[in-house]
């Protein structure tokens, strides 16, 4: 269950704190730890904020907020022992609640399953990589409204479940075609915890131009460097702990047909999870040159005036779409108190960018991510003379 849903008085244990980037890191710093326990001291007639206490000190959150931390309490529990008596026709008193010990112990096992997303161009291997990690774990799941679906499996290591959706493959993160709609709605609306991000070797430009939005939106990631067998076999050098290091994504090599690789990846995994990676602690953006990351300042600065898209979403990442026209964020964007500032903000800076540069925002974007790439792989891939 989700913290806002405790009532007055009701104690829970942290399983983990989902949501983005700035928003995360705050609520995390602020004490709310998995394993720990948080107290409901007051919720607030008019259901915000809510006032909680966490490891000795009194904070409120909003509610949003609060439905962003996954938490096991005795109430919950109490839930689904009411449904095992009926399943089981065992009487209620038969049913002993858990210790403040216990639930930190069932919060810390609940902790322990990572919810994975698989990301990457079609054609990548990124298949391969779920049907060798899931066998025969699987099935398709779908969105209703949307004619494409996506597998989901399970794979263990290590005293670790991984719950793994095989998203379908596409080549960005815009609005035009319905996988590229069902990637963006998965990962907005499910919140997995790690993104694993599946490259093919020997494209490597055109499959990091993806890894390039994917960062733009903040996720947790590791890359799978796939058919690296392939790259070896050509004789190219490519320095990929060096590009690791650049992106702030750890960078695993794998081989999808046979499953090389498979356990450190899932290894990067769970450190990224638990925030035992360094690379993954330096905090990158795509650098898109001076006048568009002024733009994406500015629309950014009108965006985040609106607290209810802090926890959910990348600003960041909503500021570039906007330039890039993408229909589906000025969707989101048309919900919000102050839409008139932000459509003249962008107008104007479309307009700023389009005479400064020479050509529309949107283009300008997109070249700038393939510059940051070109960039990048200048310096860490050599090709076999």
């Amino acid at each position: 269950m989700r913290l806002s849903e405790l009532r007055t008085g009701d104690k829970g244990v942290i399983v983990k704190v989902m949501g983005r980037g700035a928003f995360r890191k705050r609520i995390i710093e602020m004490g709310f730890i998995r394993g720990k326990e948080v107290i409901v001291i007051q919720n607030a007639p008019l259901k915000d904020p809510i006032h909680y206490r966490v490891m000795g000190y009194d904070v409120s959150l909003r509610r949003s907020d609060a439905a962003l931390i996954e938490v096991v309490s005795a109430a919950d529990f109490e839930k689904e022992q009411a449904t095992s008596v009926q399943d089981t026709n065992r009487s209620a008193d038969s049913f002993i609640l858990p210790s403040g010990n216990e639930l930190q112990a069932i919060a810390l096992h609940k902790g322990k399953t990572i919810n994975v997303a698989l990301v990457g161009n079609p054609n990548c291997g990124k298949t391969s990589l779920f049907n060798f990690a899931s066998g025969a774990h699987e099935h398709v799941g779908n969105y209703s409204g949307v004619t494409v679906d996506a597998k989901e499996g399970t794979f263990q290591q290590n005293g670790y479940t991984f719950r793994i959706v095989d998203l379908p493959g596409t080549y960005s993160l815009s609005a035009y075609t319905p996988e590229e709609l069902y990637v963006r709605k998965h990962l907005n609306e499910e919140q997995p915890d790690v993104v694993i991000n599946v490259i093919d070797a020997s494209n490597l430009e055109r499959n990091l131009y993806l890894t390039a939005q994917l960062i733009d939106m903040d996720v947790r990631m590791v890359i799978a460097l796939n058919m690296y067998d392939e790259l070896e076999k050509s004789g190219d050098e490519f320095d990929y702990k060096s590009l690791a290091y650049m992106l702030g994504v750890p960078i695993i090599p794998t081989v999808g047909r046979t499953g090389e690789g498979l356990h450190e990846v899932f290894d990067a995994v769970v450190n990224v999870y638990n925030g035992n990676d360094e690379i993954s602690q330096r905090h990158i953006h795509v650098n898109h040159g001076a006048e568009i990351e002024q733009s994406i300042n500015k629309v950014r600065a009108a965006i985040g005036k609106n607290d209810s898209l802090r926890s959910r979403y990348s600003l960041r990442y909503h500021s570039i779409k906007l330039l890039e026209n993408d229909s589906e964020t000025e969707k989101i964007i048309n919900t919000l108190t102050n839409r008139n500032e932000i459509i003249a903000v962008c107008y104007e800076e479309k307009k700023r960018l389009e005479k400064a540069l020479g050509e529309s925002s949107e283009s300008a974007i997109i070249d700038a991510k393939y510059g940051f790439i070109s960039g990048a792989l200048k310096e860490t891939f050599h090709p076999k003379e």
